[in-house]
């Protein structure tokens, strides 16, 4: 059965006393009195007794606590001095730090993880709204996009699941370029978040190769019941870590690429690395020579793309002919 709030407030009011080392021995008139006082509100010696009974009990019931009666002081004491109730003590400053770490995660829940995360966190909230209730309500200084909940985003569970367990997953997929739909079976071992946008990467059985597929795209997920075929770890650490975005361009390696970037642009690069490889080599005039050792991807020109005259392609000799002629 759940612990009320109020419940466990009286036992961290409990714990308190008969740990504090300068008042020992709390005796009931003593932690009834205490209640009162910090809670506001009546509370009787019966609903004490019960309370310590329930602390006594068991984990996950109870907290397994070493609470005992000492009849020759009359008070209530620990038979272990180093108990903690749940055995992390917190400070009036650890409490605020988790009220702003509460109110942190509740701007960013746009980037959501997953449904069973957003009623997880919904509940904790709303403990920590009430728990905090009384005091003064800061004005937020802290804001960010929440984009809306895309499209295909109800399958995250079910892909977890798969990645997670080894499950290979049929769905129907449709293509945007082709405009049809596609039935496929892949074995998954990477969801992968891009711009906001959610992918999952797997063997494809039909392409006999590793595919990245857009959860928007797909269509009525089902786990197979069959055997699941593993990809190389040394690939998986390939398509975890060595891209910018999430479709790399057919038949491509990773490699050096160079772009000379403008003296305006360059500050935006210095501030938003792209990948974790990337090495800037300034101009005298103040703009740069900017190099990534990666696996070129569509993301990647679309970028270079996106700053017009400001980024051109030095290396490779393919990708400055790849990207002039998608202008």
């Amino acid at each position: 059965m759940p612990i009320s709030k109020s419940a466990f407030r009286r036992y961290q009011i409990i714990d308190k006393m008969v740990r504090n080392k300068m008042k020992t021995y709390p005796t009931m008139n003593q932690i009834v009195d205490q209640i009162h006082q910090s809670l506001e509100y009546e509370v009787s010696p019966e609903t004490i007794q019960k309370d310590i009974a329930k602390m006594k009990e068991p984990t996950p019931e109870g907290f397994d606590a070493p609470i005992y009666y000492n009849r020759t002081r009359r008070g209530y004491a620990y038979s272990d001095p180093d108990y903690v109730l749940a055995g992390v003590p917190l400070t009036d400053v650890d409490i605020e730090s988790i009220r702003e770490s509460l109110e942190f995660i509740k701007i960013l829940g746009g980037s959501q993880i997953s449904e069973k995360f957003n009623n997880a966190m919904e509940k904790v909230l709303s403990i920590s709204l009430e728990e905090f209730q009384g005091k003064v309500k800061k004005q937020p200084i802290l804001q960010t996009m929440n984009p809306p909940k895309s499209r295909g985003f109800e399958h995250f569970d079910l892909f977890y699941a798969a990645c997670r367990d080894k499950t290979p997953v049929s769905f129907v997929h449709y293509s945007y370029k082709k405009r049809n739909f596609s039935a496929f079976s892949i074995h998954p071992f990477l969801i992968k978040e891009f711009e906001n946008k959610w992918y999952v990467m797997g063997y494809s059985e039909k392409h006999k190769e590793v595919r990245t597929f857009g959860l928007d795209r797909i269509f009525d997920p089902i786990l197979l019941k069959k055997k699941f075929i593993p990809v190389e770890s040394a690939i998986i650490e390939r398509e975890a870590n060595n891209y910018y975005g999430v479709f790399p361009i057919p038949k491509q390696k990773k490699q050096r690429i160079k772009i000379h970037v403008s003296a305006l642009v360059t500050n935006y690069f210095e501030a938003y690395p792209i990948h974790d490889s990337q090495q800037i080599k300034k101009q005298e005039d103040g703009s740069s020579v900017i190099s990534y050792y990666l696996i070129p991807t569509i993301e990647l020109t679309r970028l270079i793309l996106s700053h017009g005259y400001h980024v051109n392609v030095i290396e490779p000799e393919w990708l400055i002919d790849f990207t002039e002629n998608l202008k």
